[in-house]
This record gives structure tokens, sequence and C-alpha cells, in this order.
């Protein structure tokens, strides 16, 4: 596939879909959608010790806005340093991102997950996990992310979702938009959910 085809595809999945506009409008029906089972200011106060003992067996982690700016291809060592940590833990791990997907070089052996229905479709989720953590139980999995319109669909699949507060950067008016009318109706449910 060209270059071009490829960045293409990339930006599709990143770009506004029927199932982010389902979910959005279903979000404000289905509460427990939007129950998160941590919530912290950071990716690195993501408490391993707690996953370990919760029996959380697999890690999905977006990119944007969750380790690092929107679009970056350098993160910082404290990220780096905490996937490894859950790796050496005995977590699996695995990034998935709706966004493009060749810029992880600093996190090796850590699969990134490609060719998958953007988030949040139940099914993207689903294939994650089997094909890329190599599990089979949604309750052993956590998708870390900063938006609830995307990372949350993990609920969707039965997984838990740890909401990591937003890092600024390069991301569009509209995408920006929606996160934070999703944010603002998950506080609206759960206030005491979030530092």
């Amino acid at each position: 596939m060209p270059k071009t085809a490829k960045k293409d595809k990339r930006n599709k999945r990143d770009s506004l879909n029927l199932s982010k506009v389902l979910y959005f409008f279903l979000m404000p029906f289905r509460p427990n959608l939007l129950k998160t089972y941590m919530s912290v200011d950071g990716f690195t106060e993501v408490s391993i010790d707690k996953l370990k003992v919760d029996g959380i067996e697999g890690v999905l982690i977006d990119a944007d806005g969750t380790m690092g700016p929107h679009h970056t291809r350098q993160f910082s060592p404290e990220v780096v340093d905490h996937v490894n940590k859950m790796v050496n833990s005995g977590l699996k791990v695995a990034i998935y991102t709706n966004a493009f997907e060749d810029r992880f070089h600093q996190f090796k052996d850590i699969k990134v997950v490609t060719n998958v229905l953007p988030k949040p479709d139940k099914r993207g989720f689903e294939q994650a996990m089997n094909n890329f953590l190599g599990l089979d139980n949604p309750t052993a999995v956590c998708m870390i992310g900063d938006n609830f319109l995307t990372d949350g669909g993990a609920c969707l699949a039965g997984m838990h979702f740890i909401h990591v507060r937003p890092i600024r950067g390069n991301e569009s008016f509209f995408h920006s938009l929606t996160r934070k009318l999703a944010l603002k109706v998950a506080q609206f449910y759960f206030p005491h959910s979030f530092t």
C-alpha cells in the first residue's frame, strides 16, 4: 500500500465516524459506560500494584493525550519507564491508537494495535484484547486513555476504563470539544470519581 494511502486510512480512523456518533449519543442514557476504574492526573500515576492486586492481566494504552501530546513522536523517559514497569510486572501491554501507528520506536517489544476497527467500536477492543494481548477475559483488561468518547468504549466490551487527565497538544477543535463534552457527562453521573 502506498504511503499516502496508509496515511489517509489512519486519518480516517482518527476522524469522526458512525461508532463515535452513536456512542456519544448513547452515553447519557447508559451511565454505566461512564464508570471509571481509576482516574489519574497523568499516565505515570496509574498504580501498577493496584492493577496486579485487582487481577488485571492486560493493559491497552491510548497514545494521544494520554502518553504525550497529540501526534507526538517523542515520549518522555518517565512514560517509557512506566510502560516498561508494567511489562516487567507481568502485565500484557499494547498501544491502541486511532491515529498514526508508526511512531512508537521508544517502546521496544510493545505491540501497537493495527488493522482493527477504530475506537470506540466494541469489536476493535475485542480484537485488540484477543490478537494483541492474547487474552480473552475483558474483566482482566484495562484501557488507559484521556477520552471517554473513544477510549471509554472499552466499557462496551466489558473492560475497565482508566481516565487520564488529557495532555494538551496539537489536536483539532472538534476533537477537543467532543472529549470535553463526554467528560462533562461522565462528571455529571460520577462527580466523585475524578481527581
